[in-house]
């Protein structure tokens, strides 16, 4: 009787090693942030994203608070998942205020960081079907993400996940700063509020986002500063993972894409000349030299830490549904440069199931 259970319990080990260690699809996707009442009538959106591209983990973007992924995995319907969220703040008027990140797992989640900048104790535990109100089994922290207090400038206050997976993987959910720039939401601002009064344009105002200010320049660099500042402060503690012998993946919105002209291989940038307000294409003239966003090259030269890292979405076509921008993808996913083999090439998914964004997903094959 010994030996028999001896066998069926090796036999349940082996049979439950095998199913962690099988293929896994991951998409990541930003959802495009909304009032909670829109969430919740974007169910079928969910549940056709899921059913379509069949994905194993989720790493979900513009998450406006907890109650939003508990609408989501219950729209999904997975008989078994696991769930978490980044700080998961009161959703308030101001739904862009609040953008968090989170990952919804068919597999087993064993602990999760939020690194976040202005750690506030907002955390909450891993939910699961079985428990959704949190489990307290598994453990979840909360710790600061260390280098971009020295910024100079006003932090995001997004939080950044850190998922261990009870397959050996590791996600890190991220959301960079934004290219929204102040000085052409002015301008236009300003040339609709004279049209409305029935008074003539500035010349000035539409000079500026025909041509673009030394205000606006500073702007954008200003954005790809925050930007590299998070993804240099991410790479850190993704670097440690990566030490302690975890498989890493960083995936999420990075908001910044390998225009030519835009992305640099060193930190010393080129002088950023005006340019349009138009969207796309990036002006290559505006940068003579080297671009003046380094968030790639922070991972991939590196400028930053020892790991050398691969942008696995290089390659990949526009993720974004605005055809105003470039076809560049501005989702992305990067792993250490000796595990980017595992992962298949990302793929942008066909449809944007209701966001401004399409899904993108690779698949992990587990040595």
């Amino acid at each position: 009787m010994n030996c028999l259970r001896s066998v069926l319990l090796a036999s349940g080990t082996l049979l439950a090693t095998n199913s962690l260690a099988a293929d896994v699809k991951i998409v990541s996707w930003n959802i495009a942030a909304s009032p909670y009442e829109k969430v919740l009538a974007r169910a079928s959106d969910y549940k056709k994203m899921a059913d379509t591209l069949s994905p194993d983990l989720i790493v979900m973007i513009e998450l406006t608070g907890l109650a939003d992924l508990k609408a989501i995995a219950d729209a999904i319907g997975w008989p078994t998942y696991y769930a978490t969220v980044s700080d998961g703040q009161v959703q308030g008027d101001e739904i862009h205020a609040s953008l968090e990140v989170g990952v919804l797992s068919k597999i087993p989640i064993t602990s999760v960081i939020e690194f976040d900048p202005k750690p506030e104790g907002h955390t909450h535990q891993v939910f699961t079907n079985a428990k959704p109100d949190g489990d307290s089994s598994i453990p979840m922290k909360e710790m600061p993400l260390k280098g971009i207090d020295m910024m100079g400038l006003a932090a995001t206050d997004r939080g950044t996940l850190r998922v261990d997976l009870a397959n050996g993987l590791t996600l890190f959910a991220v959301h960079l700063k934004s290219n929204s720039n102040d000085a052409c939401f002015a301008a236009d601002d300003a040339i609709k509020g004279l049209k409305k009064l029935g008074l003539p344009p500035v010349p000035a105002l539409q000079s500026i986002l025909d041509n673009g200010s030394d205000v606006k320049a500073k702007a954008d660099k200003d954005n790809a500063f925050k930007r590299e500042r998070v993804i240099a402060a991410t790479k850190t503690v993704a670097d440690e993972a990566v030490a302690d012998g975890r498989t890493v993946l960083i995936a999420g919105d990075w908001n910044t894409s390998f225009e030519p002209g835009k992305f640099g291989q060193s930190f010393d940038d080129c002088q950023l000349a005006a340019f349009s307000c138009a969207r796309a294409p990036f002006p290559v003239s505006a940068c003579t030299g080297d671009g003046f966003d380094d968030t790639f090259a922070i991972m991939t030269v590196p400028l930053s830490g020892s790991e050398k890292w691969t942008m696995l979405t290089k390659d990949l076509g526009r993720t974004f549904k605005d055809t105003d921008f470039a076809d560049k993808a501005i989702d992305h996913m990067t792993a250490p440069a000796a595990q980017a083999a595992s992962f298949a090439a990302p793929k942008v998914a066909p449809d944007t199931f209701g966001s401004d964004h399409f899904p993108i997903f690779t698949v992990w094959t587990a040595p």
